[in-house]
């Protein structure tokens, strides 16, 4: 059995963190900034988030628990964000619904949020290995799903454009077959002020390398730089998820760094990888 508390060298020579002294700017929301802080700075990193997004609880989970409600009419659940699969587990416990009992519904989600499950004792029937949209719908092929329901708790998205993820995935969806009720599950909004210290050590070329880990993320931060948004090249760029980095080539950024998994420590492996060099 491991200890509680797992003993961590403090005094670690800097050339043993590739990330020393690098200011290291982040945008994602505040549920996710802490993970991501704490890694940076364990590998030496000067952190700076600048949140674009803001996450938030919808106003009205009606739909959705009318959804929950009727479980019984969806043969699947597909998830695309861990902030779905809170949202969900939530509405159930609200409900005093225990989503271990029901059996007639099955679950999708990506490998890197399926640990939002664990605190609900629930256990996902499908996690593709390639952590994407594209992953739940070839495992549904290779399954032979070709019909029935599926509910897919996404964001309602306010003050930025809509990441591709969720149309492309609910296309896909009903190519195979697949009847889809898109419900909102939580808010993404667009963060308007409180960033201008952030902003400025951008636009003064004080950041080594920026990381994006959602496309809302990016889509925010272009409409703050608007016509100078030709910074970015001269940025490091660092991408979380395939649909990210996708987003991040159809607004013509740089393609720095793309870790093979879905995670945050592969993310800051990669980032080492690419300091290293």
């Amino acid at each position: 059995m491991k200890p509680v508390n797992e003993f961590k060298p403090k005094l670690v020579a800097r050339g043993n963190l590739p990330l020393y002294g690098k200011r290291v700017m982040f945008t994602t929301p505040r549920n996710y900034a802490g993970a991501l802080g704490k890694l940076l700075l364990e590998r030496g990193a000067r952190v700076v988030w600048m949140p674009t997004i803001e996450i938030w609880p919808m106003h009205d989970y009606r739909e959705l628990d009318q959804a929950i409600d009727n479980l019984a009419d969806y043969a699947w659940i597909g998830f695309t964000s861990e902030n779905g699969i809170e949202a969900y587990c939530n509405r159930l416990a609200t409900k005093g619904i225990d989503g271990r009992s029901i059996k007639t519904t099955k679950l999708a989600a990506f490998k890197a949020d399926a640990r939002a499950f664990v605190p609900w004792g629930i256990t996902p029937d499908l996690l593709p290995e390639e952590s994407s949209p594209k992953g739940i719908i070839d495992e549904l092929v290779s399954r032979g799903v070709k019909s029935g329901k599926i509910l897919v708790p996404v964001p309602e998205v306010s003050g930025v454009k809509e990441p591709y993820v969720v149309p492309e995935f609910i296309e896909q969806l009903q190519k195979i077959g697949m009847t889809t009720h898109r419900v909102g599950a939580y808010r993404t909004m667009a963060v308007t002020e409180g960033i201008a210290v952030e902003m400025r050590m951008l636009l003064n070329r004080e950041i080594d390398i920026i990381v994006f880990t959602s496309s809302a993320e990016i889509f925010s931060l272009l409409d703050h730089l608007k016509d100078k948004r030709d910074i970015l090249k001269d940025v490091v760029t660092a991408y979380m998820g395939t649909f990210t980095a996708k987003t991040g080539t159809i607004v013509k950024l740089r393609q720095d760094v793309m870790p093979e998994k879905f995670t945050m420590q592969d993310l800051l492996d990669a980032m080492e990888a690419y300091f290293r060099k």
